[in-house]
């Protein structure tokens, strides 16, 4: 009863759009306030774009990674008042395709790269740092990746190929971990999908606590949703939602509900069971100043934490005077100015928030890392940035081999 509550309180806020101007639930118009630009720093005299960052969430001082364009991941550790470069990982051989540290150790970092190969990293080690690795060279050639994540529990790593040979795999490894030390001896394949996307698999992301649960997103333009406990591939496919557009990247907001980004800067909000978006920003969406011009506008990454006071949009755009970057908060299903960001001096990239003291670290095009800091201000009305959740329908399902 109080899922399909929630919907109609979900349906009452979307018919509510373009109708009310841009306030929140109570009438009362979003006061602006700004995020502090905390710390700074220039990865390399040398030009290089930073293309995404991952971080851990130990405190008080917690590490980040960034992979830059040369092919180096560089780490950094932060703190209270201190931005600092620990180490460079210059091993990898082509482009870096996605980063994420171990959810049980701030020591070792996951690195995956365009050539198919996945190296685990122990930042302890001396000399070589390399402790294991992870591809697919079955049938002789190894495939390309474009995507990769870990499952919450560490024990399963999914790789998402480009289009190869006219298909798209989903590939699955048993990482095989005992606490946070990885067992090199233990690289096996354990199978792989290759029936459910017809193009580049551009996104992984399993579910935060649910470790069998896995979604895909492809610039084939279907968000898929995988069940991993299921004995073949048809079986396994849950859910797959049709954006009708090529995806970029996606997460999970709720329990049973998914954000993703598109490569047409468009956001949407979807929940598993639905036949289509609940709700669509689109580009022409993010000038939500006068002086930006839509076809200069971007976004960065959808942030679903509460760590804001509420969930939120990282966008930015390129003005005459400058990089405009800013937080927009959903409200009667529009976008508004929710913090300013004065300072940014770069097109962003990619974002990270340290959860536990609401850090924003954005990075970009300059190679500069940045870490914002909130400014206390007046209590900002929440209730209508809630992402609900909404009665849908399944699908058929045939039979393909699942990966273990």
């Amino acid at each position: 009863m109080s899922k399909i509550v929630k919907s109609l309180e979900r349906l009452n806020v979307e018919n509510d759009m373009g109708l009310h101007g841009r306030q929140d639930d109570k009438g009362v118009k979003c006061k602006k306030t700004e995020l502090t630009l905390s710390l700074e720093d220039t990865v390399s005299s040398e030009p290089s774009y930073i293309l995404s960052v991952c971080g851990t969430q130990s405190e008080p001082e917690f590490r980040i990674a960034v992979a830059l364009s040369d092919y180096s991941c560089m780490i950094y550790s932060v703190g209270e008042s201190t931005l600092s470069q620990t180490l460079t990982l210059d091993h990898n051989r082509a482009s870096i395709v996605g980063i994420k540290f171990s959810p049980t150790s701030k020591n070792i970092i996951y690195i995956a790269n365009n050539n198919g190969l996945i190296t685990v990293c122990d930042l302890r080690a001396k000399g070589r740092k390399i402790v294991a690795e992870f591809k697919d060279d079955t049938e002789g050639k190894v495939k390309p990746l474009a995507s990769f994540d870990l499952s919450c529990d560490e024990k399963l790593l999914a790789g998402g190929t480009e289009n190869t040979g006219g298909d798209a795999f989903i590939l699955f490894w048993d990482v095989r971990q005992s606490g946070s030390k990885v067992d090199i001896k233990n690289n096996n394949l354990l199978g792989g999908y290759w029936e459910s996307h017809m193009d580049d698999v551009t996104c992984l992301n399993f579910h935060p606590v649910k470790r069998n649960v896995l979604a895909s997103g492809s610039t084939d333009g279907l968000m898929n949703i995988f069940d991993l406990t299921q004995s073949s591939e048809d079986s396994a496919l849950t859910y797959s939602l049709n954006t009708e557009s090529s995806v970029d990247r996606l997460g999970w907001s709720t329990d049973t509900s998914l954000w993703c980004t598109t490569h047409t800067h468009a956001l949407q909000l979807w929940d598993c069971e639905g036949a289509s978006a609940y709700a669509t920003f689109a580009r022409s969406q993010l000038a939500v100043s006068q002086n930006d011009d839509p076809d200069n506008c971007y976004l960065v990454r959808f942030h679903s934490t509460d760590a804001f006071g509420q969930p939120f949009l990282l966008a930015g755009s390129s003005t005459v005077k400058g990089e405009n970057l800013r937080c927009l908060s959903i409200g009667n299903s529009r976008l508004d100015a929710y913090y300013e960001m004065v300072g940014n001096k770069q097109i962003v990239r990619d974002s990270w928030i340290h959860e536990k003291s609401g850090c924003l670290v954005t990075v970009g095009e300059k190679g500069i890392v940045n870490v914002w800091r909130k400014v206390e201000s007046s209590t900002q009305q929440a209730s209508s940035h809630k992402l609900l959740t909404k009665i849908g329908t399944g699908r058929d399902r045939h039979n393909r081999i699942k990966p273990y």
